[in-house]
């Protein structure tokens, strides 16, 4: 068995992905022979045609393949170069899961829908030959005559600590950068679902109700991680991790009796903390919480369905620092009934924020992408003309490269350059104030510099920006020097 995460343009990993993995463990488990590619390994980047090499010589019976929305026109593109290794191919991950039948006409014999742990024995087995296909639980194939079948659901994993820990030992650290490396194996999970109802997220791969791993169930992962891989730093990948309060201060309780010297990070909801409870993660290790604080404007916050408020956001990231606990934020811009002045707001609550807050996160997704499954996707699809966006190659939001974009661009929309998708058909004022935040993020996170990087990093932006925006030829010329660099070290 080969599981597959795709490549991307615009993805490294420093880590290998976590499903990848704990599929890995269960497949182990019974007894078959895994191997894991990650093809965005930081150390050791795969095109689909290396992908199609390797598996030809490994010769799998049936090959896995982890479907995300950006990834999923090259993911199909490699799923029909696969057919001519003779296995058969399964899909599954978030974007499998929202529209289970679309693969199928991309190469994939079967999908898997929801969480993979529970089904993919028997979808293995069954693509093997070994179990009916109508017996499989959660899937869907195409049945001999060419119709499209789909079983019934299987149930959601409803205690987590029956799942295995992940299969770690598939990894080759030297595809992330070297030899064992504690950091290689931060991650852990630790819950699971989310009943919010987030108008940009789909959130379906595991349903809508909270399930969580006990705390005993996650110390026991943490000793076994740090006694075997020297891992000292955890980050607990969980999109909520203190939905469940009691099982958090089970874990810090745990963690102080363990005596083991590691510290530790999470994400959480601004809604789902309170003093005490960051004072006792601080006590125990806790040195980062992620927030989705998303939007500084009050209407954007209620049309979105976040269940905080401006005042909510303000108070908690101060008793997060006040804690001793690095705050570091997320915001979304770009929603499609926001002008200036919306901006205007989510900026001003940053600056409010700028003195306690660690680090904003410009990610791709800091820019409104509408992910199918969501309700932005339902409701302005048609509007904006962006009706099944992934498969077409107009919308697309890699990573600047050095032959289209200037040093501003690289520099401040590193991780994608999503305002070339434009999804919403910004105004030119929008887009202005947009590039404009995320300049601010930028330099905010690099704040701890030097006095003088600090004013060298504002003067490049400023001059790039400027020039680029007059004469695109002579901004290329002015930065040939650093383009030059940037080939060397190998950006793209």
């Amino acid at each position: 068995m080969l599981l597959i995460y795709p490549p991307s343009r615009s993805q490294m990993h420093e880590s290998c992905p976590a499903a990848l993995m704990m599929l890995g463990a269960v497949l182990e488990q019974a007894g078959i022979e895994v191997r894991l590619m990650d093809a965005n390994a930081a150390a050791n980047r795969r095109d689909s045609e290396e992908i199609v090499r390797l598996a030809s010589g490994f010769r799998p019976q049936v090959i896995g393949m982890t479907l995300l929305t950006p990834l999923v026109r090259e993911s199909y593109r490699l799923a029909g170069l696969l057919r001519q290794t003779g296995a058969r191919l399964l899909a599954g991950g978030p974007h499998a899961t929202i529209l289970p039948e679309e693969p199928l006409s991309h190469g994939f014999d079967a999908v898997v829908v929801g969480e993979g742990e529970s089904t993919i024995l028997d979808a293995v087995m069954s693509l093997a030959g070994r179990l009916p296909r109508h017996e499989v639980l959660g899937w869907v194939y195409r049945d001999n005559d060419g119709s499209i079948r789909r079983t019934d659901s299987r149930p959601v994993v409803t205690d987590l600590d029956t799942l295995p820990f992940p299969a770690r030992h598939l990894v080759d650290p030297k595809d992330y950068g070297g030899t064992v490396d504690g950091a290689l194996h931060a991650n852990l999970f630790t819950s699971r679902g989310c009943p919010a109802r987030c108008t940009y997220c789909a959130g379906d791969l595991f349903g809508k109700r909270f399930r969580f791993r006990s705390a005993d169930s996650i110390l026991r992962e943490m000793k076994e991680v740090y006694g075997r891989y020297g891992t000292r730093h955890f980050h607990f990948v969980d999109d909520a991790m203190t939905v469940n309060k009691e099982r958090v201060r089970d874990l810090c309780s745990g963690l102080r009796d363990s005596g083991l010297k590691v510290t530790w990070s999470m994400m959480t909801r601004i809604d789902q903390v309170n003093e005490d409870l960051l004072r006792d993660a601080a006590a125990a290790g806790c040195v980062r919480v992620d927030y989705g604080v998303e939007s500084g404007c009050p209407e954007t916050l209620k049309r979105i369905h976040k269940p905080h408020t401006v005042e909510m956001v303000r108070r908690v990231i101060a008793w997060t620092a006040e804690a001793g606990i690095r705050p570091c934020v997320f915001f979304i811009l770009g929603f499609p009934w926001e002008g200036t002045a919306e901006i205007d707001a989510t900026q001003q609550l940053m600056v409010d924020l700028s003195p306690y807050v660690d680090s904003f996160h410009p990610a791709i997704a800091s820019v409104l992408i509408p992910f199918p499954g969501t309700e932005v996707y339902e409701q302005y699809k048609d509007r904006y003309s962006f009706r099944d966006w992934w498969l077409g190659r107009e919308r697309n939001y890699d990573a600047p490269d050095l032959a289209r974009h200037s040093f501003f661009e690289r520099r401040v929309f590193a991780r994608g350059a999503v305002l070339d998708a434009d999804f919403f058909h910004y105004p030119p004022q929008v887009k202005k104030r947009i590039r404009q935040v995320f300049r601010f993020m930028y330099l905010h996170n690099r704040r701890r510099s030097n006095r003088l990087l600090r004013w060298a990093h504002r003067t490049m932006l400023d001059v790039s920006e400027w020039t680029h925006m007059h004469s695109p030829c002579l901004e290329r010329l002015i930065f040939a020097p650093v383009t030059a660099a940037e080939q060397a070290f190998g950006r793209r």
